[in-house]
């Protein structure tokens, strides 16, 4: 990994900046009644974690990425219904008629119900939590960008190679904080320039495996949550767990390849 200078890290910068710029708008074309809601949701959420690895990078964990943290947790129900029936139907699970017939049903009436707009009022609190963000970085000194970014791309780094070798213990918790310490890496790494600074294709395809094994794991705590219990579709869980272990499995080679390649 490249040590950054002053340059670079003026463009990591004004990179944020315009990322924050571009939440702003994505937001404000919630108003729109034309788009889907779903689909404009994701865009900002998927936006919101690169952005909060963006303020990570600059040491702004602690205000600027909570704020944008908010956005995305309020605006969730909308992509959360989509996400669980897309990981249901990804599943592939049908050895019971009638629950498989009662899970889907559910939910797809819940991506319809989830589907209204926000209203202006949240909109414009949302538009305030950018703002805020925005000011914490714009007060920053030129000279004390440099410096930042120096400390806040090594620190990333040692917590996912924390997080990294702690998923060989196979603990619920282990894989979800690996997951979030690789997306606030890889969401740093996108604000700086990509010659010096672009991430492996190994930890791109890791983010992809942990991001469908965390799915896995939401789907189960809502099924669970309504009653779909193993006493009740057995097969189901039986194959949630078949699936999830797979995905673990692949999860730890690949951490243990990427640790030992000293990315």
């Amino acid at each position: 990994m490249s040590h950054p200078v002053e340059q670079e890290a003026k463009f990591a910068r004004e990179q944020l900046l315009a990322g924050c710029d571009t939440m702003e708008r994505f937001l404000h074309g919630l108003l729109d009644s034309k788009g889907r809601v779903a689909e404009e949701v994701h865009a900002i959420r998927k936006l919101g974690k690169s952005l909060r690895g963006g303020f990570s990078l600059f040491r702004l964990g602690k205000n600027s990425a909570k704020e944008i943290q908010s956005i995305g947790r309020l605006l969730s129900s909308p992509r959360d219904a989509v996400s669980r029936l897309n990981t249901w139907h990804k599943l592939g699970w049908n050895e019971d008629e009638s629950a498989t017939a009662a899970i889907g049903a559910l939910l797809v009436q819940q991506t319809h119900s989830a589907a209204r707009r926000p209203p202006p009022e949240t909109i414009a609190w949302c538009a305030e939590r950018v703002a805020a963000a925005r000011r914490n970085l714009q007060e920053l000194t030129e000279e004390d960008l440099t410096k930042r970014v120096g400390i806040g791309l090594q620190k990333l780094s040692k917590q996912l190679a924390k997080r990294f070798g702690k998923i060989d213990h196979s603990g619920e918790e282990d894989f979800h904080d690996a997951r979030k310490a690789l997306k606030a890496y890889l969401g740093a790494l996108g604000f700086m320039p990509a010659e010096s600074f672009a991430p492996s294709p190994e930890m791109n395809e890791l983010a992809d495996v942990l991001g469908d094994e965390n799915d896995l794991g939401t789907l189960a705590a809502w099924l669970e949550a309504r009653g779909f219990t193993k006493d009740f579709v057995p097969g189901l869980w039986e194959k949630l767990t078949k699936s999830r272990g797979k995905l673990r499995k692949e999860a730890i080679a690949d951490a243990a390849r990427i640790i030992s390649a000293g990315e």
